[in-house]
């Protein structure tokens, strides 16, 4: 039986045969000097929106674009505030099957005040920054594990076309401020 590779991964791997999987971190998190790397099978924005729970607004979203199948600008796109979490939810949620079925982005979440942010990464990763004892607490109550983290190698970015729909849409969802990209965005 060959393995399963979902025609909507965004993120994948190899076994020990060389086939093409979709890659599974397992539920892990690892603590890191100021930030934890969080690695979740699936639901990942609803993981974000239950870690966003411990802030305060406002907040604001940097979408990062790094590849682009239609020839739209790559760069940071941050948001107008958003003023409450039900905004922010509302958002999150209308594009989760992109953030979670797509390689061609990383999607920042931060508060004005920096007391939080959550960098969710084409790598199917979620960096986690400001509260972290309470997000640690969070994760070990749903299961997660410590554990070292580390890349698989080789991987694959996915970049579906049956996303390209979303990437059109978010970029009218606001009027977003738009900035280059900085060196770190783009990364293996």
């Amino acid at each position: 039986m060959e393995p399963e590779l979902l025609s909507e991964a965004k993120f994948t791997s190899y076994d020990s045969k060389g086939h093409e999987i979709t890659h599974d971190y397992g539920k892990i998190y690892e603590v890191e000097h100021s930030r934890l790397i969080i690695a979740a099978s699936k639901n990942q924005i609803e993981l974000i929106l239950r870690l966003v729970d411990t802030l305060t607004p406002p907040f604001y979203i940097l979408y990062v674009l790094v590849v682009s199948r239609l020839d739209n600008e790559r760069g940071r796109y941050q948001s107008p505030l958003i003023e409450t979490k039900e905004e922010l939810k509302h958002f999150l949620l209308e594009y989760k099957l992109y953030f979670e079925t797509d390689g061609r982005h990383h999607l920042w979440i931060c508060t004005l005040d920096n007391s939080g942010r959550f960098i969710y990464d084409q790598h199917n990763l979620i960096f986690a920054y400001g509260q972290t004892e309470k997000y640690i607490t969070l994760l070990d109550k749903e299961g997660f594990k410590e554990q070292n983290f580390s890349f698989p190698v080789p991987h694959a970015h996915a970049y579906n076309e049956s996303n390209d729909r979303f990437e059109e849409s978010i970029l009218e969802y606001w009027d977003w401020s738009v900035y280059p990209l900085a060196d770190d965005d783009e990364y293996e």
